[in-house]
């Protein structure tokens, strides 16, 4: 299971969130949240299905019952293909228990999921409807979203492209890349790999890496599209990620690059969940779901691997400002 999916179930069980305590002020209604972000890289997609819950006394407490925000095995789940609005396949979801979520608001376990299954595929020319059922109520609640595409092309850095200078201040190095179509922004993430040798049994190497956001940008009207990766964002990131540790030294092996792009219902449920700045600060509720709340969205992540650090860019990591209490060498 990806950390996306992760990252995103505290946000979508806000959708639910109360007061601690909670007067039942009408006939109970069945809210049903739903979490989905599917991507055509991935060989196995997940959704996440809860219920919101009203009842007579703590909300907090009856946030660690199960039962309170979990479904039982009541839920027929599927996603209908669609192509030039005609439906042209079906794929059926196995409920089945994921790893314990982190110790928090919400009972960690058990921890019900759906995903996909066998050798079903997630098509880029396509265009996807969940169907959640419910068995016992006869409800159903739907969501739609169309497919992000692979980037179309990647200008820079470029695949014979060996190192990256990532150490100009004054002259930050500009990824250039092509929108894949229906992508309505994109993220850039790197991974920043290094080797850590033990310095009392040099023996002893490790390959670690860290991976962080660089920054995005928006689609609008041309489909050539540059995100900047400054400097003071890659040197801090760094430092924020990987700690003094005086017993090993390290050296630099690679960095690697990710275009993550969103469609349109995803960026616009980041736009509206932005933290507010201004004097309101109350936060607009956002949802694709028919008969429910929450989002059902599409992703699609590109890569351009294996690129060294310059050598300005290196001497920058073991003697800049920033990084030079790291112990690279």
């Amino acid at each position: 299971m990806n950390k996306l999916l992760i990252s995103f179930c505290v946000l979508i069980l806000a959708f639910s969130s109360c007061k601690t305590d909670v007067d039942l002020i009408a006939p109970y209604e069945e809210i049903m949240v739903v979490y989905g972000v599917l991507n055509p890289a991935d060989s196995v997609q997940y959704i996440r299905i809860n219920k919101a819950f009203l009842g007579e006394g703590n909300a907090y407490q009856f946030a660690q019952v199960p039962d309170s925000f979990q479904y039982g095995d009541i839920l027929d789940v599927k996603l209908e293909r669609y192509k030039n609005n005609n439906m042209i396949g079906t794929i059926n979801l196995e409920r089945f228990e994921g790893s314990a979520l982190d110790t928090g608001i919400f009972a960690s376990s058990p921890n019900y999921l759906y995903r996909t299954y066998g050798s079903d595929s997630i098509y880029q020319d396509s265009q996807y409807k969940l169907v959640v059922y419910n068995r016992e109520t006869g409800k159903t609640t739907t969501a739609q979203t169309i497919v992000v595409n692979k980037v179309s092309a990647i200008a820079t850095p470029t695949n014979f492209q060996t190192a990256v200078e990532l150490a100009d201040a004054a002259n930050p190095f500009q990824t250039k890349f092509t929108r894949g179509n229906n992508a309505s922004y994109y993220d850039l993430n790197m991974r920043f790999s290094y080797y850590e040798k033990e310095i009392a049994n040099p023996t002893n190497v490790q390959i670690k890496s860290v991976e962080f956001k660089i920054g995005g940008v928006e689609y609008k009207n041309s489909t050539s599209l540059e995100i900047a990766v400054p400097y003071t964002t890659i040197y801090s990131a760094i430092r924020r990620y990987i700690q003094p540790d005086p017993t090993v030294e390290r050296i630099a092996r690679s960095v690697d690059f990710f275009w993550v792009g969103g469609a349109e219902e995803l960026y616009t449920y980041y736009q509206v969940n932005r933290p507010p700045t201004g004097i309101n600060q109350n936060i607009p509720q956002y949802t694709n779901v028919e008969g429910g709340i929450g989002i059902f969205s599409s992703i699609f992540r590109d890569g351009m691997y294996n690129k060294l650090l310059s050598n300005r860019s290196n001497d920058s990591l073991i003697n800049g400002q920033i990084t030079r209490d790291l112990g690279f060498k």
